[in-house]
């Protein structure tokens, strides 16, 4: 499986993001934790395409259930790759609400313009690495 890996600006401003929302859903009871590593999965792609890429483009916010994401888009010359980037995830307490999502979807859609494409390594039943990695810059 391929990962994109964020260039480190875009990691901060995500990581600022995951704590600004468990922040703000806090309250007694409810146990959440931010999503690490915060990689967008592409699935099969060939790392020697990487040119073909010409846009990464990350939505706002979303939910479903349990976690709260971010929509991905990648457009290839050929191909339109969907995926999300979880950021926050509920381990336990009340589910998440329209009403406590709204107030957070204030951040604008974000471009990637610089990223790595990485091989995802299983190392164990609880750990992944990246094997090989090549950096991209879309104009």
């Amino acid at each position: 499986m391929t990962a994109l890996l964020m260039h480190p600006n875009d990691e901060l401003f995500f990581t600022d993001l995951q704590k600004e929302i468990i922040a703000a859903l806090y309250e007694d009871g409810r146990i959440i934790y931010s999503k690490i590593p915060l990689w967008i999965e592409l699935g099969d792609f060939n790392l020697k395409d990487k040119a073909l890429i010409q846009k990464a483009q990350i939505g706002e916010l979303s939910f479903s259930g349990e976690t709260i994401y971010c929509p991905v888009l990648i457009e290839c010359s050929n191909v339109q790759i969907n995926s999300k980037l979880t950021l926050v995830c509920l381990h336990k307490g009340k589910i998440f609400t329209d009403s406590e999502i709204a107030a957070l979807k204030e951040k604008p859609v974000r471009q990637l313009k610089v990223f790595r494409l990485g091989l995802v390594q299983d190392e164990g039943p609880h750990a992944k690495s990246i094997s090989k990695s090549v950096w991209c810059k879309l104009k």
